[in-house]
C-alpha cells in the first residue's frame, strides 16, 4: 500500500468508529473532519495516479452528504447503537479496501541471485530502414532498448520505479487502453524494482552471457522485468527492445514519445471482411483441428490468406521486430552505442547469445534463431510463430516453448480440449518428419495461467480479480516457473554449465509444469505416401517462402 492509501482508509475507518459513538463530544466535528480528509486523501490519490483510491473519495463524499442532509434535516441526536446506518457504513468502507488490496502496491520479488542489478536505457537508430510504421518519410527506425546487468557497488543508490512519471502518463495509460480504462496500469508506477539506474557494471569479469528480449505486441520492453532482473542476478546481461509503434507509446532518454499506431485499434473495430472471416476460420482450424491434416490445413490457408488487416500486419510486424533485434545486436558488437552502454557490452559475449521473447516476442524469437547464427539457445514464452520462417524447420539453436495453460485456448473457440495438451506450435521448430525427436527442444504447459500471465501483470493484481485476466496459478508459481525454467534453459544451453534440464525444474513445479509431447505428428508423417509428403513440403516452402503481403500461389 502507499502512505496515501492507508492514510485514506484509516479515516474511514475512523469515521465508522466515531459514527458507532453516539453521545461522543464533538461527534459531529469528528465525522466531518474524517468524512473531507478521507475525500482529500482520496482525491490526491487520483491524482498520483493510484485511481484505486478515487473509490475511497467516492465513498467519503457520500458520508458527506449524508452528514449534511441531516444537518439539514436538523434531526435530534439518536441513542443506542446506529445498527443499520453503522452496519451499512462500515461495507462502504469495505469497498475501496478491497479495491486497494486487489490492486496491490509492493516491490517485485526479490532476485535470488548473487549480484545487484543495474538497469539503463538508451536509444538507437536505424538509418537503413527509413519511414517504418509511423515513421514520415525518411525518418530513421527509432528503437528504445533497456538493458539490465550484473551490477558494483550500489551503496546510497535508490531501486528504479516500475513506471517513471512520464512511462505512468503514457506507456502505462496506452497499455490500460486495451482494457478499456486507460488509467488502469498507471497506479504501477508506486511499485519498486529491485534495479539500479546507472549502477556500474561488476568489475572484473568479461563475455558474460547475453540475452536479447522482445515484449507482447502492443506492450513495452518491461513487461517481464521481475524476470529480467533475475537473469541480471545470476549475472547475465539481458537487452530488451521496445519495437516502435507496434508497442504502446515509447518513452526514449531525450523524452520524446512515439505513440502506438491506432491503425492497431482500428484494424481491431473494424468491419470484419470476408477474407478476414475466412483467415478466422483457417485459425480456429489450425488450433482446434480434430486431426493433424485438419490443423495443418488451418495453419497453411492462414498463411496462404495473410492478405490485409490484422494477419498481414503481423506478418509485417514479425519481418520487422526480427530486423530490430538484429540491427541493436549489430549496434552493440560494433560499439556503435552510446558510450554509457559501451562498457556493459564489452562485458559481455556477443558472439553468442540467448534469444527471449513473450508472446510476438517469442515468436521473434524463433525467426531470429532462424536467421542469426549468433543465436546459441531461444526461448518462446507463449508465442505463435510469426511469419513462419521456424514452421516445419529445425532451428538451429536449442529452443524452450514455454506455453501458458493450454486448454485456454479451446475455452475461448468454446470447444472441448483434447485429452492431452496440444502446442499450439505442434508444426514448429522441428522437421515434421522428426518432430519431438531432438533432445534439445523443450515444450511446457504451465497449469492455470492465461497468455498475459507470462509476464509481470500477475504481481499487480490479487485473486479472485486477476484470475480471468492473468490465470489462477498462485503468483509464487507464476513467477518462480518462468524464472528457473528459462535461467535452467541458459545456463545448460547457454552458459554450457552442466545438467539434466528440465529434470529438476520439472520435479519442483510437478503440480503446475507438465511436458507437452507432439511425438505424434512424426508418426502421423512417417505413415503418409512420399508424394503426400512431397505435395505438403513444397506447399509449406512456398508458404515460408511468399513475400508479406501477398498469399501463397
Amino acid at each position: 500500500m502507499t502512505v496515501v492509501d492507508i492514510l485514506l482508509l484509516g479515516a474511514l475507518a475512523a469515521f465508522v468508529v466515531v459514527w458507532w459513538l453516539r453521545g461522543l463530544p464533538g461527534r459531529a466535528v469528528l465525522l466531518a473532519g474524517m468524512a473531507g480528509a478521507a475525500l482529500l486523501l482520496g482525491l490526491w490519490g487520483v491524482i498520483d495516479d493510484r485511481w484505486q483510491d478515487g473509490i475511497g473519495a467516492a465513498v467519503a463524499l457520500v458520508l458527506l452528504l449524508v452528514l449534511l442532509v441531516n444537518r439539514l434535516r436538523k434531526a435530534p441526536e439518536k441513542t443506542g447503537k446506529p445498527w443499520v446506518s453503522g452496519v451499512l457504513f462500515g461495507l462502504l468502507a469495505l469497498v475501496p479496501l478491497a479495491a486497494i488490496v486487489s490492486f496491490p502496491v509492493s516491490a517485485l520479488p526479490r532476485p535470488s541471485g548473487p549480484h545487484p542489478v543495474g538497469v539503463r536505457s538508451f536509444e538507437v537508430d536505424d538509418a537503413s530502414r527509413p519511414g517504418v510504421l509511423l515513421a514520415k518519410p525518411g525518418q530513421p527506425r527509432k528503437l528504445l532498448v533497456r538493458v539490465w546487468y550484473p551490477a558494483g557497488d550500489i551503496t546510497s543508490r535508490t531501486p528504479a520505479p516500475y513506471f517513471s512519471e512520464q512511462e505512468a502518463d503514457t506507456t502505462a495509460k496506452g497499455m490500460g487502453s486495451l482494457a478499456g480504462f486507460p488509467p488502469f496500469f498507471t497506479y504501477v508506477k508506486h511499485v519498486t524494482t529491485n534495479s539500479y539506474t546507472n549502477a556500474p557494471v561488476l568489475a572484473g569479469p568479461s563475455r558474460l552471457p547475453v540475452v536479447f528480449y522482445s515484449h507482447g505486441y502492443t506492450s513495452f520492453l518491461s513487461q517481464n522485468t521481475a524476470l529480467m532482473e533475475h537473469l541480471a542476478s545470476h549475472g547475465y546481461i539481458v537487452f530488451s527492445v521496445q519495437h516502435t509503434y507496434d508497442s504502446s507509446d515509447t518513452v526514449f532518454p531525450s523524452g520524446e514519445v512515439a505513440p502506438a499506431d491506432p491503425a492497431l485499434a482500428q484494424m481491431a473495430k473494424a468491419p470484419e471482411t470476408d477474407a478476414a472471416k475466412a483467415a478466422r476460420t483457417a485459425q480456429q482450424q489450425a488450433l482446434s483441428g480434430a486431426t493433424l491434416d485438419a490443423r495443418l490445413e488451418g495453419y497453411l490457408r492462414m498463411r496462404e490468406l495473410a492478405l490485409g488487416g490484422i494477419s498481414d500486419r503481423l506478418m509485417k510486424s514479425g519481418e520487422i521486430w526480427a530486423a530490430d533485434r538484429i540491427f541493436v545486436h549489430d549496434q552493440l558488437q560494433r560499439g556503435a552505442v552510446p558510450p554509457e552502454i559501451r562498457a556493459i557490452a564489452a562485458a559481455g559475449d556477443l558472439t553468442r547469445v540467448g534469444q527471449m521473447g513473450m508472446s510476438f516476442g517469442g515468436a521473434t524469437s524463433g525467426t531470429v534463431c532462424m536467421r542469426d547464427r549468433r543465436c546459441a539457445a531461444g526461448i518462446n514464452l507463449d508465442g505463435g510463430d510469426f511469419p513462419f520462417q521456424a514452421f516445419a524447420a529445425d532451428v538451429p539453436a536449442p529452443f524452450l516453448m514455454f506455453h501458458s495453460d493450454l486448454d485456454n485456448i479451446y475455452t475461448s473457440l468454446k470447444v472441448a480440449p483434447p485429452e492431452t495438451p496440444r502446442s499450439f506450435n505442434e508444426f514448429s521448430y522441428e522437421r515434421l518428419a522428426t518432430m519431438g525427436a531432438r533432445p534439445d527442444v523443450y515444450r511446457v504447459s504451465l497449469r492455470g495461467a492465461q497468455h498475459m500471465g507470462l509476464s509481470d501483470f500477475t504481481l499487480f493484481m490479487r485473486r479472485p480479480a486477476r484470475d480471468a485476466l492473468f490465470g489462477t496459478t498462485p503468483t509464487r508459481v507464476m513467477i518462480g516457473a518462468q524464472n528457473d525454467f528459462v535461467l535452467g534453459f541458459f545456463d545448460r544451453h547457454l552458459r554450457g554449465i552442466a545438467s539434466d534440464y528440465p529434470k529438476a525444474e520439472l520435479k519442483r513445479y510437478d503440480r503446475w509444469v507438465k511436458p507437452v509431447a507432439v511425438d505424434e505428428v512424426r508418426t502421423w508423417w512417417a505413415a503418409k505416401t512420399e508424394a503426400q509428403r512431397a505435395a505438403l513440403t513444397a506447399r509449406i516452402e512456398r508458404a515460408r517462402a511468399a513475400p508479406v503481403g501477398a498469399s501463397a500461389p
